[in-house]
């Protein structure tokens, strides 16, 4: 392999060995388990806490607490904040079981057949009618409830919102035969049904959601720690009281910030978010997904002081930042955009950056493109810290540690200083 190819450990490590929770629901840009293992367990250690600014599915959260680990994770996008919740608290299957057995006995369709009917002409596309109105009455049980086990719920039915069906047309979603990891546009779906001839079945939502609670307990392990989720502005975070205990605490920040104008989280999650009640567009226009790279450099700049508050003297941060491609023979280097940055303006006295080259298919920004750029399939992953982290855990016998002469290598390699 060349020097930016170099194979990382992580990559050698199946997503597929890892807790099955990972798996309640895809998301848009979301990275691997075994990379948040990996980080968690080198930088970070038992009953330490570890912050994801950027939490999505709640990958970082999920990770640490089952390393034991405290954890706090925020973000501004509803799901993502719904699916990281989801995660995180320790229930049983019988728990779980008895509360969809609750809810479904107390489903009445006729009184849910007038709210089902006045959807969109968009839904109806996707859901077959008895369908949408189990999904228009667990909306109005689950959305409202502080109960743990209906957080849970709420991740899970996000998960089986919609996705393919299987030859025999049964499925493992509530939706015609479409992608699972995101919502095609509505004219999109509109043309889709058409050209496809699609049929909406008949599926029985309380069914599906015990189908998935019994393979998310297949390899799920009980939560060490606490756990914090909150909505919150990355760019603001000092100013929250929730979080005031928080300053000076994390011993790792581990995350991927939003990609350049290439994921808008909330319009290609158009679906999830209206089982939300969210308006998709109004999330989007808070959401900071739809940057030009002079925006973008402008808001790292203000997450990354305010991150720096949260962050203990030793602490370690891990960014996980993807190169786009504005043309097949142009490619927007972030991450050396965002390390010069951070060295200009001094704001830690260390950075390094490696390559990740992805082969997994849980690099999911991949599968669309527009004019402001495409993902690639290469991550590039930023360590910024005031110490020298390598040598603090030179001592960490549980993984294959990271050699820092090759680490300082690649480092020139990439930034060029």
């Amino acid at each position: 392999m060349t020097i930016d190819h170099l194979q990382t450990p992580w990559s050698m490590l199946s997503a597929r060995d890892f807790d099955s929770w990972h798996s309640m629901c895809s998301y848009l840009g979301a990275f691997p388990a075994p990379l948040a293992n990996y980080f968690i367990k080198y930088f970070s250690d038992e009953g330490e806490l570890v912050y994801d600014p950027f939490s999505g599915r709640g990958t970082t959260a999920l990770e640490a607490r089952i390393l034991n680990r405290n954890t706090l994770a925020t973000d501004l996008n509803p799901i993502a904040l719904a699916l990281s919740e989801a995660k995180n608290y320790n229930l049983s299957t019988e728990e779980i079981f008895t509360r969809i057995d609750e809810l479904e006995s107390k489903y009445d369709y006729a009184l849910y057949q007038p709210e089902a009917i006045a959807q969109s002409d968009e839904i109806h596309l996707i859901f077959h009618p008895k369908t949408l109105a189990q999904l228009c009455y667990l909306r109005r049980k689950l959305l409202k409830s502080e109960k743990q086990v209906d957080k849970y719920l709420i991740g899970i039915t996000l998960g089986i919102l919609h996705g393919g069906e299987r030859k025999d047309t049964t499925s493992a979603y509530a939706s015609i035969d479409m992608p699972n990891t995101f919502s095609m546009s509505p004219e999109y779906v509109r043309r889709f049904v058409q050209t496809n001839q699609l049929n909406r079945f008949e599926r029985n939502v309380f069914s599906l959601l015990k189908e998935k609670t019994t393979r998310m307990f297949k390899k799920h392990l009980s939560l060490g720690g606490e756990g914090l989720i909150m909505k919150a502005d990355v760019k603001s975070l000092s100013k929250y009281d929730e979080l005031q205990p928080y300053k000076d605490s994390a011993s790792l920040i581990l995350t991927s910030p939003p990609y350049l104008g290439i994921v808008n989280y909330a319009k290609q999650n158009w679906i999830r978010s209206w089982f939300m009640d969210q308006d998709p567009i109004a999330v989007s226009e808070e959401l900071d997904d739809d940057l030009n790279l002079d925006g973008w450099i402008e808001f790292s700049k203000l997450a990354i002081k305010e991150l720096k508050e949260f962050l203990k003297e030793d602490g370690v941060a891990v960014f996980v930042i993807g190169d786009v491609a504005k043309s097949k023979n142009s490619v927007i280097p972030l991450a050396r955009e965002f390390c010069l940055m951070i060295m200009e303006n001094k704001i830690f006295k260390n950075v390094w950056c490696i390559n990740d080259v992805i082969t997994s298919t849980d690099k999911t920004t991949r599968i669309w493109g527009d004019k402001k750029g495409i993902a690639t399939s290469t991550d590039r992953i930023v360590i910024l810290s005031d110490i020298n982290p390598f040598e603090k855990f030179e001592n960490k016998h549980n993984i294959e540690k990271l050699n820092i002469d090759s680490v300082i290598e690649l480092t020139k390699y990439f930034i060029g200083v």
